[in-house]
């Protein structure tokens, strides 16, 4: 951030990108203005203007393509579309590729690939973006295309405005005209049973005539508690693409292209740490990095260790320094209706082997200990072993649906 002017009790401050502008005004607006009374005695209003720095130039080379998105800015409002989020800013890894692939699918012909596409994960991985993503492709192709992206709260909140008004035929009307419907958090209209009754002839009426529809939810279909059969079976009618937790190479990706996009340079080491203390949240990972980037904009220093250790300093606490072996060890057994001696034993039996695996890969996952030392509070086993368990959960969880939901589930009791 630099010094522009200061004309008619106006202070003009140049900054490296809109991301700059918003965490400003949002953040520091105030701050600056209160300082600039104290030191000058003025009053002042402050203006923020964007200056690429010389350090970015990818940055200037990708503003000649903005203009392509300018005729579709009304649609991409009324849509309720984020023009940010698109498939080419997705970064794909071995935990999300199948999500990826199955919405670049659809955008190729929307209505007859995958029609619903489901798409479940956890808070945080990329949901919202792939649905956005969706429709800006869609209003990129064509900006006349009608399309609506919502989250089930929305939807209900419109819904019950509309029965209060006596406005039922302009909503059936908004939603059932509708070319390709994306509502996030689906799970929400769950237990309302108006509601449901609606959401069920919307879908109908765009099903059948080959519009498409994208839902996301955190939960499979079939788990989805208070939620009709009727709904729970067309919402496996398509296609069903879940995103698991980044591993730390997507992470670390991440992060660098947010570096690259905003005029900064990210060392591994940097990147790595960010990656290793936001376990599994790609929105609270971002959120993280943000603050970084806007204390080295406002002090002017380089982003390196050092400066990152200490602008998070208190902020962000390492997750592993709050839990030990002994604390997974009795939410696992308490989950599964165990003893914490039944994961330590010797015991093979299905019913206990597999808690036990998952208890040493959330050990492995969670804190700081080796192998050696996990495999000591399991009973003696050598690491090899505690390995072999390790590896195991990792590529059951890709196909059992049902493991997954346990760990997350284990892991959302323990605020993992």
């Amino acid at each position: 951030m630099e010094y522009v002017s200061c004309r008619a009790s106006k202070l003009v401050l140049s900054v490296p990108s809109k991301f700059f502008v918003e965490w400003i005004e949002e953040h520091y607006k105030q701050t600056i203005i209160e300082s600039v009374k104290v030191t000058s005695d003025t009053d002042v209003t402050l203006g923020l203007v964007i200056v690429a720095q010389e350090k970015a130039p990818a940055k200037t080379q990708k503003k000649p393509a903005e203009p392509k998105k300018i005729s579709s800015q009304p649609n991409l409002s009324k849509a309720k579309l984020n023009e940010k989020y698109t498939l080419n800013k997705f970064v794909v890894g071995k935990s999300n590729e199948f999500c990826y692939a199955a919405c670049k699918a659809i955008t190729k012909n929307l209505g007859t690939t995958y029609n619903p596409l489901f798409l479940y994960g956890g808070v945080g991985l990329g949901k919202t973006h792939l649905m956005q993503a969706i429709g800006n492709d869609a209003l990129e192709k064509n900006p006349d295309m009608r399309v609506l992206y919502i989250s089930s709260e929305e939807f209900v909140n419109d819904l019950i405005s509309s029965l209060q008004r006596g406005h039922m035929s302009s909503f059936r009307n908004r939603y059932r005209s509708l070319d390709l419907l994306l509502v996030d958090d689906i799970q929400f209209i769950a237990g309302k049973e108006r509601t449901q009754e609606e959401f069920f002839h919307t879908f109908n009426t765009l099903f059948q005539e080959k519009k498409q529809i994208v839902l996301s939810s955190d939960k499979f279909p079939k788990e989805i508690t208070n939620m009709e059969e009727r709904l729970r079976s067309r919402f496996a009618w398509g296609l069903i693409a879940d995103i698991q937790p980044p591993e730390l190479e997507i992470k670390m990706a991440i992060l660098q292209k947010i570096a690259k996009e905003n005029g900064f340079t990210l060392g591994e080491e940097v990147s790595s740490y960010l990656g290793n203390k936001i376990k599994s949240n790609i929105r609270e990972l971002e959120g993280c990095f943000s603050r970084v980037m806007a204390y080295s904009s406002l002090t002017g220093r380089n982003i390196d260790l050092e400066m990152t250790k200490e602008t998070l300093k208190g902020i962000y606490d390492e997750t592993t320094s709050a839990i030990d072996i002994k604390d997974i060890q009795k939410a696992v057994a308490d989950f599964y209706k165990l003893k914490v001696l039944d994961l330590k034993s010797k015991d093979r039996k299905k019913n206990i082997a597999l808690p036990r695996h998952v208890a040493i890969y959330l050990c492995r996952e969670y804190t700081n200990n080796s192998l050696p030392e996990i495999g000591r509070a399991f009973g003696g086993r050598d690491h090899t072993t505690i390995m072999h368990s390790v590896q195991k959960v990792k590529q059951d969880v890709n196909d059992n649906t049902k493991l997954y939901n346990e760990i997350k589930e284990i892991k959302r009791i323990m605020d993992l």
